[in-house]
């Protein structure tokens, strides 16, 4: 992400260095490159700002997943103390029963020292009673002296029950010291097996709340480090809109300067109109003018345009027969043929549409155009066609050069008029009287001939 933060200050940088360089932009200037280097400039930092925000969009993502993480690490921490918290009871009870324990230890310890004591006592009396009797001899010895010394079978038999007696206390004393000696052993195990459990418990209690510490501490330190991931993002976050900040402020003046480049350029392009359309009626006065005029010099009613300009052209071919230019003996000529300055531009008579616009070995390059009233018109020999087989033209469009294409003498426009069969030629000269009446004399032709002019002409 830092990468792409530098390459955006870098692009911002030359935009710029860009915005600062003096434009110098007039109204003739402005060009539609200038305004498509402009909208690039737009969509570079439009596909940056689009990067940027979808950075921003991973470091929100990256957050929102810590938050949820750190929340969720939170609860597991607080699930831990509310657990450690809820073994108090348990705890208290625990180191209450080892207290017990504690007690019933003492209590078994001194339990234990009195049965010692009563042993020890016990031990002595047996050893005492023992010695007194070994003291006095074989027991069985004395026991049997004893009943012979019986005066009478009364004491005899009081004797040997004394002996009885004496050997039960014997065997008493035996018994109690045994007895002693098994509460002895019992109260020792039970001591033994209430100290392992008191430790036990204490054991078992320390590994509990070490376990439970170290899961709180771990939890503690994973939070730690989420907060300063979190930290990070956040700092990453706020340059990425710091500088999704600074891009959109580019791109609104980009636009900006876009919206004043396009108004220079509407600007200049209807300036552009407005002159052109100036241009156009000045040049829609000129044909008009130049209309009146022709029509005021052609004498007829205007059904077709001298094809050349009226103030700078030479009739040098007249309608009708002549001398043949190319070969020997005479020929029909079916045409007027007009000379003209080199590169000329040659008008349509009449409007109509272009039938013929091609080269062929006798005219050169040639139009024939068939007019709205039927009528066809013809213009051969020129340099160069401008139009096409199918175009529209109206009366006065240009359609061609003068020149001197196919076979021909020199420079000419060679103008036929063809009635509507599509083969009767007509006189060219016959719709313009008066242009004609100051050009009779331009060729002398048919004075050779002493031929006269007919008006039509059909092969």
């Amino acid at each position: 992400m830092k990468k792409t933060l530098k390459t955006v200050s870098l692009i911002l940088c030359a935009v710029m260095l860009f915005a600062l360089a003096p434009l110098c932009l007039t109204a003739s200037g402005v060009t539609n490159d200038k305004i498509k280097a402009k909208q690039a400039e737009i969509n570079q930092l439009q596909a940056l700002l689009k990067e940027q925000k979808a950075n921003s969009e991973s470091a929100r993502l990256a957050i929102d997943g810590i938050v949820a993480e750190i929340e969720e690490t939170e609860e597991r921490k607080e699930d831990l103390l509310a657990h450690i918290e809820s073994l108090s009871d348990e705890i208290d009870t625990t180191n209450e029963l080892i207290t017990r324990y504690g007690e019933y230890i003492t209590m078994k310890e001194a339990e234990i020292a009195e049965t010692e004591v009563k042993l020890k006592q016990q031990e002595d009396a047996l050893v005492t009673f023992l010695r007194y009797d070994y003291e006095s001899g074989s027991v069985t010895v004395k026991n049997i002296e004893f009943l012979l010394n019986s005066a009478s079978l009364s004491e005899f038999l009081s004797n040997i029950y004394y002996i009885g007696v004496m050997m039960d206390y014997q065997e008493h004393m035996m018994q109690d010291i045994e007895n002693t000696m098994v509460q002895l052993e019992s109260q020792n195990y039970d001591l033994n097996k209430a100290k392992s459990e008191k430790e036990q418990y204490a054991s078992e209690l320390t590994v509990q709340m070490t376990e439970y510490n170290e899961m709180v501490d771990k939890a503690v330190e994973y939070v730690v480090k989420l907060e300063a991931d979190q930290a990070e993002f956040e700092e990453l976050l706020k340059e990425s809109s710091s500088e999704e900040e600074i891009l959109s402020a580019a791109i609104a003046k980009a636009k900006a300067e876009e919206e004043k480049l396009i108004a220079d350029e509407v600007e200049r392009l209807r300036k552009e109109e407005e002159e052109r359309r100036r241009r156009e009626e000045e040049e829609r006065r000129k044909a008009e003018e130049e209309a009146r005029r022709n029509l005021a010099a052609y004498g007829n009613d205007g059904t077709f345009l001298w094809p050349l300009p009226i103030d700078n052209f030479i009739v040098t071919g007249w309608f009708g027969y002549e001398p043949n230019p190319i070969g020997s003996g005479t020929r029909f000529h079916k045409a007027l043929d007009i000379w003209a300055p080199r590169g000329t531009r040659i008008k349509a008579s009449a409007s109509g549409t272009v039938i013929t616009a091609r080269y062929s070995s006798s005219y050169g390059y040639y139009v024939m155009i068939k007019h709205d009233n039927g009528m066809y018109t013809l213009y051969a020999h020129a340099s160069k066609l401008l139009v096409r087989e199918g175009a529209k033209v109206v009366q006065g469009d240009e359609i061609a050069v003068i020149g001197t294409t196919g076979m021909s003498t020199g420079i000419h426009l060679h103008f036929e008029i063809i009635l509507e069969n599509g083969k009767t030629r007509t006189d060219p000269s016959l719709y313009f009287d008066k242009l004609m009446s100051t050009h009779w004399r331009d060729s002398d032709r048919y004075e050779k001939m002493n031929n006269p002019r007919k008006q039509y002409y059909t092969p």
